[in-house]
This record gives C-alpha cells, structure tokens and sequence, in this order.
C-alpha cells in the first residue's frame, strides 16, 4: 500500500487518505547558480491537510493496480489509514514510505514531515550563458532607449582627423611678423651684411 500511495501522490500532486486527511505536493522554485552555470531543481515539499476529501479516484487506481475490487480496497485502505492514524496519536512511527512521516503535536494534533527526495530526482542543469552578437535588442542608455546595433555602431565609429593646417599657418605668420618687426627697429646704420653704410668721404 504505501508504493502505491507514493506513485498515486506523485502523479496526481495529491492523495486523499481516507479518516487522515490530505496529502498535496506542492512545487518549490528552482534557483540559478551564476558561478557554476547551472540552475539547481525546484525542490518539492509534501503538506499535509487535516481535512476529508473524495477517495474515489484513489480507490479505483488501487483496486487496478492490486485487481481487486473497489469494496475490498475501500477496506484495505480505510485499514491501513486507521493504523497511520493510529500509530501517529500514541507517538509510534506512522511512517509512509518514500513520502514521509505523521507525527502528533503538543496540541494532539496530526501532523506530517515530508521526506527528502533522492538527489536523483534533483539534479541541477547546466545553464551556459548564450550571447548572439548579431541579434538585435533594445536597450536602455541614460533615458533613451536604442538598440545594440546603434550603440555598436556609436562606439565603433573613427573619429575624423581634423586638419590642423591652420595651426602651422599662423605659426608661420607670427615668425613672419617678428622678423618683419625685428628688421624694421633695427638699427638703421648697421647694414645687413655687417658693414657700416656711412658713404665714404
């Protein structure tokens, strides 16, 4: 019975327990692991509800597996759910195998602790980053949004050389105009070849 209670609960996410309550398996959230590059399994917990619900289906799902009929399993069942219920109350192991375990709390009431999953059932996947540099995507830069391929673009464009002729130019024009200068306070006596130009007499 207890297989066959752990395959209905794992392949319906929940289990009916006839006189016990309500077993549910209720999905956890995987993570990522960024520096591993895996993302780890969704971990799985079992609750557990104190409260009656239709067993019908539990029942026939039984009674294929064990070709039996519907009657018998009812009692078979509602048997096996007494004892759980029985050996959880006096504080003896009301275990249910590969699912868990019910317990009484200090108020009497009934409660569940789920067993761990084998970690063969959570095995994390690798999860390598994928970069397509020739797709396009929009982005946001400062309060505009563009794509990559503009930014690309942007970032990628040689400056154009400006030409500096005119820096020389006026280098130039200001020897120019010094030596002009230079050869206008000069003095008017000396000749520019080193001699005097005084006429001879």
């Amino acid at each position: 019975m207890h297989q066959l209670i752990a395959s209905y609960l794992f392949q319906n996410k929940t289990c009916p327990l006839p006189g016990l309550g309500i077993l549910s398996v209720v999905a956890g959230k995987a993570e990522s692991d960024f520096l591993n590059t895996t993302i780890k399994a969704p971990l799985p917990r079992i609750i557990f509800e104190a409260k009656e619900n239709d067993a019908s289906n539990l029942l026939d799902y039984v009674a294929s597996k064990t070709n039996s009929t519907v009657l018998n399993t009812i009692d078979a069942l509602g048997q096996f759910c007494n004892n759980l219920k029985a050996a959880a109350i006096s504080n003896k192991p009301a275990i249910l195998d590969g699912v868990g375990n019910f317990f009484t709390d200090s108020s009497g009431n009934i409660n569940f602790k789920s067993s761990q999953l084998p970690a063969v059932f959570l095995q994390p996947v690798k999860a390598e980053r994928v970069i397509h540099p020739q797709a396009e995507h929009q982005i946001l830069v400062g309060d505009k949004e563009t794509t990559n391929t503009v930014m690309t673009e942007y970032f990628n464009e040689t400056p154009e050389k400006s030409s500096r002729w005119w820096v020389w130019a006026i280098v130039l024009g200001t020897f120019a105009i010094l030596g002009l200068l230079y050869y206008l306070t000069m003095d008017k006596t000396a000749s520019a070849f080193g001699g005097n130009t005084t006429p001879i007499q």
